[in-house]
């Protein structure tokens, strides 16, 4: 049974635990007991500034497909966005205690995970919020906000572990290094896109086996505000890599940024070349 968990006081949260889990099943079930999806989008429409967003990223190929949720919102004012990021860490502690987990920090995000830190650890649901003023002349009066959620509904044990590790899990070992905690309020913050070349999908599969097709690649460099998303076509592979013909430097990452902003590059054209699964398909 899968239970949305608003913004509650915590005497109404114990009520609606004891409610709404009269048994615990073992872990691990595959799924979170308490759904983190349900309570974000709950979070999303408790006013008119968060539901007036537009939901983003709309993978297309698995897993993000099945598993990924990204949506974006103008804010009224910059003390808006920080009440609302700070309201959203809060909804993600309670929903990751309801499941009995812990959230840890890594460079990919902030996870909350079942038995951190022992080989037995397992992904329960992914959360990120932030807000940016990189387009706030899109926006009236405050930032841009997006949030996104990483977390399994349906498929099986294996299945989501293998797919949470694509996303950007880094599963326990001996040499993973945790972030500490950041300031109360705020999730962690990603310096840039997961890149695990050790893993492919659907999509990376696709792009390596279609010369032509348009796609794209987002980088930010360490230190900067700003990222790009360089576009191209797919001119040749070779042992796991792509080359592109890129022809396009677009300002953010188009996959979240509210307009296709071009930036002046001095490149006509130029050969950007990375594994499979640093490219996602834009056109």
């Amino acid at each position: 049974m899968k239970i949305s968990l608003n913004n509650l006081s915590s005497t109404v949260f114990l009520s609606v635990l004891l409610t709404g889990c009269s048994s615990t099943s073992t872990f691990f079930s595959g799924s979170s007991e308490y759904s983190f999806r349900d309570s974000a989008e709950s979070f999303i429409q408790m006013n008119d500034t968060r539901s007036s967003g537009a939901e983003v990223d709309k993978g297309l190929f698995y897993p993000k497909s099945a598993f990924s949720f990204t949506y974006r919102y103008c804010a009224n004012s910059p003390d808006m966005a920080r009440q609302d990021m700070t309201e959203f860490h809060q909804l993600a502690k309670r929903v990751c205690d309801a499941n009995h987990g812990q959230i840890i920090h890594q460079d990919t995000g902030s996870w909350c995970v079942n038995y951190p830190d022992t080989a037995n650890e397992q992904p329960v649901f992914y959360a990120r919020i932030s807000s940016t003023e990189l387009w706030a002349d899109l926006c009236l009066d405050g930032p841009f906000v997006t949030l996104k959620v990483i977390e399994n509904t349906e498929a099986s044990p294996d299945e989501w572990y293998q797919a949470a590790k694509v996303l950007g899990y880094q599963p326990y070992s001996q040499y993973r290094m945790l972030l500490p905690a950041p300031e109360v309020g705020q999730l962690h913050q990603p310096e840039k896109e997961p890149v695990a070349t050790e893993f492919w999908n659907e999509e990376s599969q696709y792009i390596y086996t279609n010369v032509g097709s348009v796609v794209c690649l987002y980088n930010r460099p360490a230190g900067e505000s700003v990222g790009y998303t360089y576009q191209g076509t797919v001119h040749s592979v070779d042992n796991g890599l792509v080359k592109v013909a890129a022809t396009a430097k677009l300002k953010g990452d188009i996959r979240t940024a509210p307009t296709l902003e071009p930036v002046e590059w001095h490149h006509p054209m130029a050969y950007i070349t990375a594994a499979a699964n640093a490219w996602f398909v834009c056109g």
